[in-house]
């Protein structure tokens, strides 16, 4: 009577688990086949090896001294300024608690968003992709490419790869996401994986943890199974 109610167990639980674990099985491979690199991108950067900065004349830079005094900041709150270049200007990037804002090096006047042509200009510059369009980006779209950045954000259309998108940020001019026809077969990969077809990014929710459950009983039951119908425990009954 055991053997018969243990059979029916793992029959249907197999059934029930299989094309969640079989998913489960190939997305968990496919991950292991791409470099992660390769998937984020990294391969179209242009890492600069040497520092731009060294090669300004630091004589025509605007004082620091008076732009900490314009900004009255408060000595108590934690900030970096770093000197960098976004686009063809060269920026004082004050990163505060709260917020980071960017100041022309040279007048020290408040610079805000760049505009779409420079958003291009960066992508031609740190990357060997060649732009084509730019659009601006407000809304926040559920299970976006572009999840989990702050928006406004510009999304610059290149040649190649086909579909290939690069998002700049608008106030650091800096590239924040590179996705390409890869990246997001990954995505859609993960997203069966962790079993959160919308969001794409929790994997500690109820149906994870009922399926992974389902799975741990469908073994253990084939466990048992094998155990109760082996040679060894025939000769020992």
């Amino acid at each position: 009577m055991k053997l018969k109610y243990i059979k029916f167990l793992h029959r249907w639980l197999g059934l029930f688990a299989s094309i969640q674990l079989l998913l489960w099985t190939l997305s968990g491979l496919f991950f292991t086949i791409p470099d992660i690199k390769d998937v984020r991108g990294d391969q179209y950067r242009v890492w600069e090896t040497t520092n731009e900065a060294q090669r300004l004349d630091h004589e025509n830079l605007f004082a620091m001294s008076t732009l900490l005094k314009n900004l009255d900041i408060n000595e108590e709150e934690d900030y970096n300024i770093l000197l960098k270049r976004r686009a063809d200007t060269w920026v004082y990037q004050v990163k505060s608690s709260n917020q980071i804002s960017n100041y022309d090096a040279i007048s020290g006047k408040r610079l805000f968003f760049i505009t779409p042509d420079e958003a291009s200009l960066i992508v031609s510059r740190e990357t060997n992709l060649k732009p084509k369009k730019v659009e601006l980006i407000n809304d926040r779209e559920s299970g976006s490419e572009y999840r989990g950045r702050d928006l406004p954000l510009y999304r610059v259309f290149v040649e190649k790869p086909q579909k290939g998108m690069v998002y700049v940020d608008p106030n650091t001019g800096e590239i924040a996401a590179i996705r390409t026809r890869l990246w997001r077969t990954f995505d859609f990969l993960w997203s069966l994986h962790i079993m959160d077809y919308k969001e794409r990014d929790d994997f500690s929710h109820w149906l994870i943890r009922i399926f992974a459950f389902i799975g741990l009983m469908t073994i253990v039951s084939g466990m048992l199974l094998w155990y109760y119908t082996s040679r060894f425990n025939l000769e020992k009954r």
